[in-house]
């Protein structure tokens, strides 16, 4: 990041987390002060960079909650001047509250009125204000295709009404969402690099060649993201069609009568799954049985969210049949310790990947090299397939 050791920053930064992603924020923080450390000490006469370094760049923040459900937004120091970035994780379900004497759950609801509570409680005494929303609220009502509501749009709207300047999220369930505020920032950063990398340590000896590897999306709308997969390992990929029944609504989706399975033959081959998101899970279950009973050696499924709405039960029993090898997702949202001790699973840590997006923002720069993960993705399985080669 070389420009950024020249380029002053925006305002002094500061970071806001929602208590519901905090453990990650602090990740975020201890990266970010190393690394500005370094920079300063590196040019310690640049008057410019008075103030540069922090030991913390996290702002004292609370909610605090009445008895009867409601609540306020308090910053307990000042923020006046700064490119404030507030964190929350609208999908913590682990947080609870008390409503007249009963332990309430925390819902996306929930944690997005707080996140405006703290935007409302800085008074407009921030310089900017950028709010990152790793999984987008209600990124999956995206479209209206009867009489509903938009509620991505709206909520994107109310952020920017608010005095939002910048809105950054992940894997976005359908990017084009930014059309309803096109005249603020809002930038969809992809954990690819992130995914690889970790694929390649956990399963270490695995061929990515085109006969023994293939990539493959679970529906239609992921179909982009497997392409950039395949194309970029210099793979094959397949498709799965759901086949739905749309007189019917169940949980608020039409049911899955069939998955048609678009492709060649896997016969043998190791296949990745990949998918912005595990909900229930049953889904990607089904299809990594279909591709079980197509022969396929090995089934890896990625997900960049684990949601993981109805337990683990499920894929519990899938990794004892032998139907599913290993699960990826990020810690962009809160994981349970039950499901990071399970033997079939790995957390893919994207924190250094989330500071580096922070910190160049804060300086005013592109943040067009961080999105393409190309290069160093090939330079990643270079690397890679020249160990195996040699260990061949």
């Amino acid at each position: 990041m070389s420009e950024n050791a020249i380029k002053t920053p925006v305002a002094p930064l500061r970071i806001l987390s929602l208590e519901g992603f905090r453990s990650m924020a602090e990740k975020v923080d201890k990266h970010i002060s190393v690394s500005r450390k370094e920079r300063e000490e590196a040019s310690p006469d640049n008057l410019s960079f008075t103030g540069y370094y922090k030991e913390s760049y996290l702002v004292d923040a609370s909610v605090p909650r009445f008895s009867s459900g409601e609540a306020k937004g308090v910053i307990n120091e000042t923020i006046h001047g700064t490119d404030l970035f507030i964190l929350a994780d609208i999908s913590n379900h682990n947080l609870t509250y008390n409503l007249y004497n009963t332990e309430n759950g925390m819902s996306p609801d929930d944690h997005f009125q707080d996140l405006k509570r703290l935007i409302d409680a800085c008074n407009g005494k921030a310089r900017r204000i950028n709010v990152i929303l790793p999984f987008l609220y209600e990124s999956r009502q995206d479209k209206r295709t009867i009489l509903e509501s938009l509620d991505c749009a709206t909520a994107l709207q109310e952020l920017v009404q608010m005095g939002v300047k910048n809105i950054i999220t992940f894997d976005a369930h359908d990017g084009r969402v930014q059309n309803s505020v096109p005249l603020e920032g809002f930038d969809n950063f992809y954990t690819s690099y992130q995914f690889l990398q970790s694929f390649l340590h956990t399963e270490d000896g695995v061929s990515i060649e085109k006969e023994d590897f293939i990539v493959v999306s679970p529906d239609v709308g992921g179909m982009s993201r497997a392409v950039f997969y395949a194309n970029i390992l210099g793979v094959d990929m397949g498709m799965f069609y759901k086949r739905r029944d749309y007189t019917v609504v169940n949980d608020g989706k039409n049911p899955i009568l069939a998955h048609e399975f678009l492709g060649g033959n896997i016969a043998g081959k190791s296949v990745y799954i990949v998918d912005d998101m595990i909900a229930s899970g049953e889904s990607v279950l089904e299809v990594a049985a279909e591709l079980k009973a197509r022969k396929a050696e090995r089934i890896y499924i990625a997900a960049t969210f684990g949601l993981f709405t109805c337990g683990f039960e499920k894929f519990d029993e899938a990794y004892k049949n032998g139907i599913i090898d290993r699960v990826y997702t990020t810690n962009l949202i809160y994981t349970p310790k039950e499901l990071i001790d399970k033997p079939y699973y790995t957390n893919v840590d994207v924190s250094k990947y989330l500071s580096l997006i922070i910190d160049t923002i804060n300086h005013d720069s592109s943040v067009d090299d961080i999105m393409k993960s190309g290069g160093l993705i090939r330079n990643r399985l270079a690397d890679y397939r020249e160990k195996c080669r040699k260990a061949q």
